[in-house]
């Protein structure tokens, strides 16, 4: 089991660096594009190449906390890096710093608020706040250990909040109740008895309201349409056949996107409201059909193809994202040979000065441990400082980012298809259930 906290760091970059490289607390110590030694210069210099670099935040400080007696130092800091190469991956420098003077092992890490690779700030908010979590739980669970269950009382299902994200989802529930109350009533009074008996609450006054069961606020019935007014729905009642309505646009199937049908089995929406019922009935003829349409339109025409189609599709996927992760991986160890350059090139004429023993500016002093750690970068990359290496290495850079872009186009176009292809899936298996309901009452 893992307890992830992370928060931001404003001033004091270097105690905190200071703080985990402490080694009588730190068994293991790793840093990503950057020294532990210079890795604060290094992450100002980073933030100082970002003109977009709003705020006050230098860098971010994630604790990764184990149970006690469940894991080992080692494992601790393998999944650290796991953790760190999915969240973060390889735009920004980090240490990574594995404690184990509590009773429990944990993992300490200080990344830089802004990215070496493309200069974009990191984005701290509760979603990227839940999807470290959930990274961090997936890696326990599949290195064996515990995880904290999620509250079985929080969040909804996928439909509900589908439905909450449709600004007229109440609306046109509405629009159908009213129109079925209306069709069976002689009066008006008659009309609101039938509307309180489909569960909707009613409010007099300028304009007439109505409020279904769940719903927060009361919806005026004016703003459905003019045919929904007071005035006109009493008419309406009185001259059901006579007065001219204006049809409702007919829906276009090749236009209108695919949604999930409704369940409408030990459904509670459906067994309390009539109005969703009958709602919820037409939803599912409508979504029958565009299922079909689809898979008539790919050319399937078995659950084989179907299945052969679903594999093809989640493999393209998976080869986008290995070719994005190589990319990516390119771009940020060419990146960083740059940044090492430009260390190596601004703090040259200092660490060479003859008089550098005279030096003592903490300025000065930072300069000359800044040129001690690009010369050792350099060497490892086996790289030899000359303008004609920094020029072909910028050209690399941008055909890279070129690349990475348009990998980026077709993985969208990828996630629209996986989107598209759960969609299709639940369909069909409401699709399957209700054929086999049929046929289930045609025996009996």
């Amino acid at each position: 089991m893992a307890i992830t906290k992370i928060w931001s760091i404003k001033k004091t970059l270097d105690k905190a660096i200071n703080y985990i490289l402490d080694p009588i607390k730190s068994k293991y110590v790793y840093s990503y594009a950057c020294a532990p030694e210079t890795a604060d210069l290094e992450f100002e210099l980073t933030l100082d190449q970002n003109s977009r670099s709003g705020g006050s935040n230098k860098a971010y400080h994630i604790i990764q906390s184990f149970k006690p007696e469940e894991i080992s130092p080692e494992q601790t800091h393998e999944i650290g890096k796991q953790l760190l190469e999915q969240h973060l991956q390889g735009k920004y420098e980090y240490i990574l710093t594995t404690h184990i003077d509590k009773e429990h092992i944990h993992n300490h890490v200080i990344f830089c608020a802004s990215s070496f690779v493309d200069h974009k700030k990191y984005n701290d908010c509760t979603k990227t706040y839940y999807q470290l979590r959930e990274a961090s739980d997936i890696l326990c669970v599949e290195h064996g250990l515990s995880v904290i269950p999620l509250n079985q009382n929080k969040g909804k299902s996928h439909y509900e909040w589908q439905m909450d994200q449709q600004g007229n989802s109440w609306k046109t529930q509405l629009r159908t109740v009213i129109d079925m109350c209306i069709q069976s009533s002689r009066t008006f009074e008659d009309f609101t008895s039938q509307m309180q008996e489909q569960g909707y609450e009613i409010k007099y006054g300028k304009h007439i309201a109505f409020r279904a069961e769940k719903q927060k606020r009361f919806t005026r019935a004016m703003q459905l349409g003019e045919n929904y007014s007071e005035g006109n729905i009493k008419l309406r009642i009185v001259k059901k056949d006579k007065l001219p309505i204006k049809k409702a646009k007919k829906i276009n199937l090749k236009n209108e996107p695919l949604s999930i049908m409704v369940a409408l089995e030990n459904n509670k929406k459906v067994i309390e409201s009539k109005g969703y019922e009958h709602w919820a009935k037409l939803h599912n003829l409508k979504q029958n059909a565009k299922t079909v349409n689809l898979l008539n339109g790919l050319g399937i025409t078995s659950l084989e193809e179907w299945e052969q189609k679903k594999i093809s599709n989640q493999e393209m996927m998976n080869a986008n994202i290995s070719d994005i992760k190589a990319i990516e991986t390119k771009l940020a160890n060419t990146q960083f040979i740059l940044k090492q350059l430009d260390i190596y090139e601004n703090t040259k004429g200092i660490y060479n000065s003859r008089e550098k023993q005279m030096l003592n500016s903490d300025k000065q002093e930072s300069a000359i441990r800044l040129y001690t750690t690009a010369v050792k970068a350099l060497k490892q990359a086996n790289v030899k400082p000359s303008k004609q290496i920094k020029h072909e290495l910028h050209r690399q850079a941008q055909s890279l980012q070129n690349r990475r872009e348009e990998l980026y186009e077709k993985h969208k176009a990828c996630k629209k298809v996986q989107k598209q292809d759960r969609t299709i899936e639940q369909n069909l298996m409401q699709i399957f259930k209700l054929n086999h309901t049929k046929n289930a009452d045609i025996e009996h």
